[in-house]
This record gives structure tokens, C-alpha cells and sequence, in this order.
């Protein structure tokens, strides 16, 4: 359980203020739920220059081949997926 942060009373999950001193309680944010965010976003930046590599290998010769790009896009796909499965909170 967590304390007041200017008078050390008791909080539980679901209370938005203070009961004994009236301090509004602030969101705690927590470091895997933020990690676990910018995680998915830099995943779906890659993917999307990955497929963004994927279509340009198909008029142009420059880069890596057509069949590397399209690999290395179904597996962040994949990746991608579940890293958004991960960050999903269990229910029951």
C-alpha cells in the first residue's frame, strides 16, 4: 500500500485524495508499463521503415534484397505483436 506523500497516512489503490489531509494523489507510473511503451513504439517505427524498404526494394536495387526486407518485416511483425500482448494487462 502506498503512504501520503505529505502526511504518511495510508492509501489504497482506488483513493484520488487524502482521507486525513485532502492531497490530491497523483498517478504512479510504473517503470516496466513505461518501458514496455516505448518499447511497442520503437518497434512500430521499425516495422513501418521496414516495410517502407520492403516496397522500395521492389522498384529499386539499392539496399538489401527484397527477400531480406520482407523477412526481417514478418519477423518484426511478429515482434511487434507481442510486444503489445506483453504490455496488455492480465485479466482473469
Amino acid at each position: 500500500m502506498a503512504a501520503c506523500l505529505r502526511c504518511g497516512a495510508r492509501l489504497h489503490r482506488t483513493d484520488k485524495k487524502c482521507f486525513t489531509c485532502e492531497l490530491p494523489v497523483g498517478e504512479v507510473k510504473d517503470n516496466r508499463a513505461v518501458n514496455l511503451k516505448r518499447a511497442r513504439i520503437a518497434l512500430t517505427i521499425m516495422f513501418f521503415v521496414c516495410l517502407g524498404l520492403t516496397i522500395a526494394s521492389i522498384f529499386m536495387d539499392v539496399g538489401p534484397s527484397f527477400i531480406k526486407c520482407l523477412a526481417a518485416t514478418v519477423i518484426l511483425h511478429f515482434v511487434k505483436e507481442s510486444a503489445i500482448q506483453m504490455s496488455e494487462p492480465k485479466g482473469s
